[in-house]
């Protein structure tokens, strides 16, 4: 019995001292930018196109609040590390500015104006 605490204490102590020499790394830059990039990459492939569809509508009508809560559904499903929560805005305007590149959205947003316009007159 007082082995397994040995090996547990032992297990422990090594597990938190790979996390602190993680942290302290100089590749711990590269290792946020990397897992930054995997949580927009996530927040821009996981949108339906139900969610497109209200961030257009969102988007041209500058009601970015309401277009943040599209992406604030997915986050919890996105987020690779517990510290990106306190980044979570910017993250989530990188997965708009991506999206607002894709052709397909492009199309939507254009296709929701006309069809604004269409309404107008």
């Amino acid at each position: 019995m007082r082995t397994i605490r040995w090996v547990i204490t032992g297990v422990a102590v090594v597990a938190l001292g790979s996390a602190i020499a993680s942290w302290v790394s100089p590749n711990f830059d590269d290792a946020q930018a990397n897992s930054d990039r995997q949580t927009v990459n996530c927040l821009a492939s996981r949108l339906t196109l139900d969610d497109k569809k209200q961030i257009a509508q969102y988007a041209d009508a500058n009601d970015f609040d309401s277009l943040w809560h599209v992406y604030d559904r997915i986050f919890p499903d996105c987020a690779v590390r517990g510290d990106q929560r306190e980044r979570k805005g910017d993250l989530e305007a990188s997965a708009w500015r991506l999206l607002s590149s894709d052709r397909e959205f492009t199309r939507l947003r254009e296709a929701n104006a006309a069809h604004a316009a269409a309404g107008r007159l």
